[in-house]
Formats: structure tokens, sequence, C-alpha cells
């Protein structure tokens, strides 16, 4: 029967060239070194024959010392040694170890040096998993990947962002034989596939999988829906399966659906033979009875099993999730199950505070309900394949998904990572659109249509039930090629509503009336969460809105081009309101990422474009998209209310609601009442240290209030849960945790920048600290951590079984603070 077993424990890890190791050797299997058993290691370092021992008595015979044209045969390295080695778990990204370098090379990809690194595995496998299937498979490794098994080299992966897998069954050792010896080099120095921060290492999850030789393939099953017709769904199952056996196997594969309540829907089956090391898809249709469909507000999801019977032995079982809906994209945008749903999305890349690139499960899940929770309902994974853990999290939760293709080439190396893409991920119902590539320089020209109408058709040999996208960045004037627009069900367009564009989209809309359209890629609006005024030296953008452009850079603009990035927030949903045919936004971005810190140079290390920072703290926009996006009442007002020294200066006020009417009252005077606009409503006070409150009215009647008080000196540090409820974590969870200043009378310091010190003790660890700030050189993985405009994460993961962990944060001066987390 099958097993997929989660292989991220128990790695070696070295930074640096532990080589040079070789892959290509003259006799087989005899590579050693670093690739094979070392002493102290249960195996032998090259694994001889009868014939390979008499071979060498031979050369032993002969001078020492390799005198002998005879006696360097073998690419075995009796010097290696994992001595200097150190244990990892996966996800790791190795890049968050690195001090930061002002190196121009590297600046705009988070200014992190790249380099070379090994992993290595060693692990047992049983005598009766012989005869197995048995496969290896990596859902992600940054950047060029290089993989060897004991003692022989398996192969190279360049990309990134894709999954891919290797076949072990025969290189393996079995029982008494000895242990296995998984080695991966690493190499981010030849070139990066993106211009933002990638990270560095095997950065996503590894899985061990085994089944019998007669199997359902890698991504195997594609389950689809053919029509809804009369209170019914007819569902399409493709499965894909592989006999990799030296003789012809006769056996039955059996689907079965089953709804979210586990109840049996539907079922199909067929006889087959499959020969030996050969491949067939068997094509099922089964109908389902009254159909849950598959929505953001209902994500229903069913699962299938498909069913390999042999002799009356079931001899594979393989599980796929699904969702039952139709897509469609109409001059009314995106249609879902026939309605049409503006989207209201955010462009994301997939790093986090503390940890880089190496998220685990349930911090894509952490950063997808902030998402969720102001409104947001698509996702653009820019400009990359997502994870795949982070689709089954928007599949669960009901977050849209513009899966993207990182390159617009048809090569075989890109052809290939295209068509796993597909396979991978044409499952899951929260992808609604596959985007083909993102502001290609070629894009539009003779080169561009040829690779393209490649790329396009192989999508839609694979998949037949999304449309396909661009995200284009086209120039005022620019000439139109309508052999590269006609590829594309829908064009996306980016920042059409910047003045940067001119009027781009109604000339290209005259072009191509019968087009469709998308507003891919909007606003880039710059923002640093807690400063309110710009500041080069600091590299921090004033919320708002900055002076400083992207489109022309420099401390002393006295005209910027964008000001503030590439479009204003308000810009970007104004535009989509005058033209709902673009079928809604896609803001850049979520979340800030590190890398392209535009508009400043060195210290910057990291983007200010996000809704929220790195930790997923939000700044004042984030309420202002909230207000347009979700319906009940709200009320937000920035800046805070503590600004020591200022007593009797005008402080400006900024209010976003979706109430009708707001009030603002300063010590419980009122300071007037005015009808909210579509944006925001302003005010400007002499500040007096107290209490500010805003409060928002709907039909005349209180709706939502807000309150910040003037706070005093810092007096305690507050640890509080961000992600999870009631402090409990099931066993090897991760979670972030917010720490904050508190002043004696249990305010919060809104600018509070004090050291923080953070230890974990019991079952758990700490993966790393943040804190927002774009220009903080600390070290993601150091125990110290500076707070930044009152605030830093921590973010924590509990140990496997139960007991609990306990996270203390303390600073000179202050009280400290502990946070028990309950592990079930």
């Amino acid at each position: 029967m099958r097993t997929r077993e989660l292989f991220n424990t128990d790695w070696q890890f070295y930074y640096g060239e532990a080589g040079p190791i070789l892959k290509t050797v003259n006799k087989s299997g005899c590579l050693g070194g670093i690739t094979s058993a070392l002493p102290g290691e249960r195996g032998e370092a090259v694994k001889l024959g009868p014939a390979g021992k008499f071979f060498l008595s031979l050369l032993s015979a002969g001078p020492e010392n390799g005198d002998s044209p005879m006696g360097v045969l073998f690419g075995t390295d009796n010097k290696a040694s994992t001595v200097r080695w150190r244990p990892v778990n996966l996800p790791h990204d190795w890049k968050t170890e690195l001090e930061y370098t002002p190196d121009k090379s590297v600046f705009m990809a988070g200014a992190k040096e790249n380099g070379v690194a090994y992993y290595r595995k060693v692990f047992p496998l049983a005598r009766e998993d012989e005869g197995k299937h048995i496969a290896v498979e990596f859902n992600g490794i940054c950047r060029s990947a290089s993989i060897w098994f004991n003692g022989c080299f398996l192969g190279d992966h360049y990309s990134g962002y894709t999954s891919f897998s290797f076949d072990l069954a025969d290189l393996a050792n079995y029982g008494d034989e000895g242990d296995n010896v998984l080695l991966v080099r690493v190499d981010t120095t030849t070139g990066n596939e993106g211009w933002w921060y990638e990270g560095a290492g095997i950065y996503r999850d590894v899985y061990l999988v085994k089944t019998d030789t007669l199997h359902v393939d890698t991504w195997g099953t594609y389950i689809h829906l053919d029509k809804l017709e009369n209170g019914s769904a007819l569902m399409i199952a493709e499965t894909t399966l592989v006999n990799r056996a030296y003789e012809s196997r006769s056996a039955r594969m059996d689907t079965l659906f089953f709804d979210d309540r586990g109840n049996k829907a539907g079922s199909a089956g067929s006889s087959f033979t499959l020969g030996p090391l050969d491949s067939l898809t068997l094509i099922q249709k089964i109908t389902l009875p009254e159909p849950r469909l598959w929505s953001p507000e209902t994500p229903v999801l069913y699962r299938a099993l498909s069913t390999i019977t042999e002799d009356d032995v079931v001899v594979d079982e393989y599980p796929s999730t699904f969702g039952i809906r139709t897509v469609a994209y109409t001059a009314e945008g995106l249609i879902l199950n026939g309605k049409p749903i503006p989207l209201k999305g955010t462009c994301v890349h997939q790093d986090f505070a503390g940890i880089g690139t190496a998220l685990p499960g349930d911090i894509h899940g952490y950063k997808i309900r902030k998402l969720l929770e102001m409104g947001s309902n698509a996702y653009r994974s820019a400009h990359h394949p997502a994870d795949p853990v982070l689709l089954d999290i928007c599949d669960r939760l009901g977050m849209l998904v513009i899966d993207e293709n990182r390159l617009l080439e048809s090569s075989e190396l890109r052809l290939g990572d295209l068509r796993d893409l597909i396979k991978r991920d044409r499952n899951h119902p929260s992808v609604v659109l596959w985007s083909l590539c993102n502001e290609e320089m070629i894009g539009g020209s003779s080169l561009a249509v040829r690779m393209l109408r490649h790329l396009a058709n192989e999508v839609r040999r694979l998949d037949k039930t999304r449309p396909v996208v661009s995200a284009e960045l086209l120039p005022p004037g620019g000439a139109l090629n309508p052999e590269y627009f006609k590829i594309f069900d829908v064009l996306g367009l980016n920042y059409p509503e910047s003045p940067l564009m001119g009027d781009n989209l109604s000339k290209i809309k005259a072009a191509y009336p019968e087009g469709r359209y998308l507003n891919s890629e909007t606003a880039s609006y710059f923002s640093t969460r807690g400063a309110y005024a710009d500041d080069w030296e600091r590299c921090q953008n004033n919320n708002f809105g900055s002076r400083f452009s992207m489109m022309s850079p420099g401390k002393n603009v006295k005209d910027p081009i964008g000001a503030g990035g590439t479009a204003r927030p308000e810009d970007a949903l104004g535009f989509y309101a005058a033209n709902p045919y673009t079928g809604g936004v896609f803001i850049w971005t979520g979340f800030d990422y590190r890398g392209e810190p535009s508009p400043f140079p060195w210290p910057a290390i990291s983007s200010q474009f996000g809704i929220m920072d790195t930790c997923g703290f939000p700044k004042d926009y984030y309420y202002y998209y909230k207000a347009h996006w979700t319906a009940a009442a709200l009320i937000h007002v920035m800046p805070h209310w503590t600004w020591p020294g200022r007593e009797g200066e005008n402080i400006r006020l900024r209010v976003f609601t979706n109430c009708e009417e707001a009030e603002i009252m300063v010590n419980g005077s009122s300071a007037g009442r005015k009808s909210c606009g579509q944006d925001w409503t302003e005010w400007e006070l002499p500040y007096t240290p107290g209490v500010l409150e805003a409060v928002a009215y709907r039909d005349g009647k209180e709706a939502a209030r807000e309150i910040h008080r003037t706070a005093g000196a810092p007096a305690a540090l507050v640890l509080e849960p961000e992600s999870w409820t009631e402090t409990l974590l099931r066993a090897g969870a991760a979670a972030v945790v917010s720490v904050s200043v508190l002043d004696r009378e249990g305010n919060p310091v809104p600018a509070a920048d004090n050291s923080v010190s953070f230890e974990v003790t019991g079952n758990g660890r700490l993966l790393g600290l943040g804190n927002g700030d774009p220009a903080d050189h600390g070290g993601d993985t150091y125990p110290v951590r500076r707070l930044f405009a009152g605030k830093a994460a921590a973010i924590i993961e509990a140990g496997a079984g139960k007991n609990s962990l306990i996270l203390k944060a303390a600073s000179p001066g202050l009280t400290g603070a502990a946070l028990e987390v309950k592990i079930r």
C-alpha cells in the first residue's frame, strides 16, 4: 500500500562548497565520499561485488599512493566527513542566517550573498520495502539543485519554484545492506529567476513515497466537471497508471467520490492490462447528484480515492481533493458558478519575517487569513508557481488564486516546468486562472508570439477548465501585436490606472473590443507601518502619501512621477469602479517582502508596497481596503495620539470607514461630525494629550468606535498570539506571536523601539524574529530583536508530542512577559 512520509527532519547541513562532488565516474555506484556511507555510518562507501573485490586486489598489489596508472579509478573521497555539518529540519532557508551586504549585485534580491550549500540525509529502508516503487518528492528547492543517492548521481533541477521527484528503488539499500544517503547540493550563484528575495535551500516540504510497482502516477489524477445538468454534476476522472514491474499486470481501477461529510457520492470502475514499464490513462465518468459547489463563501471540498485492485488485493490507493465549480471570464469579469465575482485581490511573494521563504503551512495559513479578514478574495502568486501547501489552504478557506508560470520560454526545460505546474495544481478549485507570464521584455514580439502559442496550447491540452491570462505592462502609444493578444483568454493589464500608462486601456479596447481584460497588478503604494513623515535616512515612507517616487528616485525629487509608488490605492479602486469590465484589482502587494526596496538605496533591504508589513502587521491602508471590501461596520483613524513635545501643534487625522458619518472626539469633546466620502475623511486638530476617539454612524446610530490613548513611558512587555486561539497548538505547528510595549496604565506605546530578547523553553523552538522595519539589519535567527513602531514578531514552532512550550520576552528596564502555549 502507498505511504507518503513527510521527510523534513534529521537532515545535515553545510554552508559552503563541500566538493567538488563528481557527477560522472568511471565505474557505476562508485562516487563514494559524502554521496555514500561515511565512517561510523551503517553501510559501505562503495558497495563492491565479487568482480570489484577481485579487481581491487589486483590494484593493491601495485605501487602505492596512486603511482600506478590504475591507482586512481573511482570518485571515492576517503577523507570526506560531515564533522563540520550541523543538523537542520526542513523547510529551511539558509539566507536568513547570513549578514546583510551592500553588494549592489544582490541589493534588489534582499541584500544577502549568493552561495552554495549542501543537505544530506541518512535513512534506513526495511527489507520488505525491496520490490516497491520508492521516490523522493521535493516541493521546491531554491535554486539550482543537484541530487545524489548512494554513490550515484540522480540529476539536476533548475527552477526554484516547481516540484519534482526521483525514483530511488533500484539504487536503494534494504535491511542489512546498510543505510541510504541522499545528498542535495543547492547553488544560488547560477542566476536568479526573480528580481526579489527568493531565499536559498530546500525551502519547501520533502516526501518519501512508497508504492507498489503498479500505482497511480505522481499528480496522476485529473478530476474536473464536464457539465451541470438536471441537478447533477457529470464529473470526469482521468487517472494515469504506471507499471514499473518487468511483467504485464492486469487489475481493476475504481474511483470513489466522497462528499465533505465523508459520505460516498459516486463511483466508477475499469479493468485494464498494463505492459511492463508502461503507462496508460483511464477516463471515467461519474455523476454526482445534488452537488455542493465550491466558492469563496462555501469552500466545499470533495475527496476522490483511486484504488487499484489485483487478484482481490488492493495494491494502491491514491487520494485526491477537488471542488466542483464552473469558471469563465466574460466582459463582466470572472464568472464563478454562473455569477460574477469582482476580484478583490493582492499580489504576494512567498517570504515572511524571520524565516525567509521557508514557510511552514501554518504561516501560509496566517497570511491567507489576514488577507481574508481584510476582505480580499483573490491571491496572485507573484511571479511564480505557488507552493502546493498554500493552495491546499486556499482550497479550504475559499481564496481564489491566479497560479503563475515563471517565464515565457518554450524551451524543453521551461515546458517541463509548465507541464509539472499544471498537472500538480489542476485539481485545486481555488485556482481559477493560469498566468503564463509577467511583464516580459520580449512581450508582443514575434519571438514571444511563437513561444506563447506553444505555452498556451500546452496549458489547454492539460486543462480545459480555466482561462489563460497574462500580466502585461503596456506603455502608452506602444505598438499592438494582435497575434500576441489573441493567444490569451484574458489580457492582464498592470497599472492601467497609473498616469504613467496614459490612456492606454481605451486604445487597447478600441483596437480589441472583443477582448477580456483584468487589472492584474495595481497601486504599488509606498508606506511604512507607523511612519507619518517621509524620512530618507531611515528609509521610511509617509502613510498619508510619500513624496518619494519609484519612477524618479532620489532624496530631493521636486516633481516626482508616480509619487508614493505607481498609483494611490484610491486610484486603483476608482479605476476599477469606472471600468468594471476589468474584473477587479490585484494590489501590489498584500505584504511587504524582502528585496526590491525602491525607492531607497542601501541600507534599505525590503519593499514597502505591502498593505501589511513583513510580519503581517497591518498598516493604516489595510483599513481603507477593509472598509471597501467588507460589510461589518468599522472605523480606523490614523495616526496614533502619542506626540510628546508637540502639544498645541496641529495633527492631521484621516479616517477610513464604511459608514455614512464619522465623528472625532478629543478628551470627550467633539471636533465635528462629518459625512464620509468614498475614500477617507480628514480633520486637523491641535494635539492635546489624552484620549482620541473616532466614532462611525449608520442610520444616525453609532456603529463602530476606535480609541487611541496617549501613552507614557514604556513599562512592560506583552506577548499576544496572532495566529491561533486559546493558546493551543497542535504538535509540529508554527505560529506568530506579537510583542509590544505598554505603559504603566496598560496603553500601547506606538513608537517604542526597545531591544527585546526571546527564549523558548519546553517542547518547542524559536524559528525566527522580525519587526517590519524596512532598513533593520538585525539577524532573523538571533534571539534578540528591536521593536519597530511599537511591535515585533516571534515565529515559534511546537515540538512533537504534547506538553507545552513557554515563550519569554525580556528587555532592560521593562517588566518581562511569558506566554505558555499548550500542545495538543
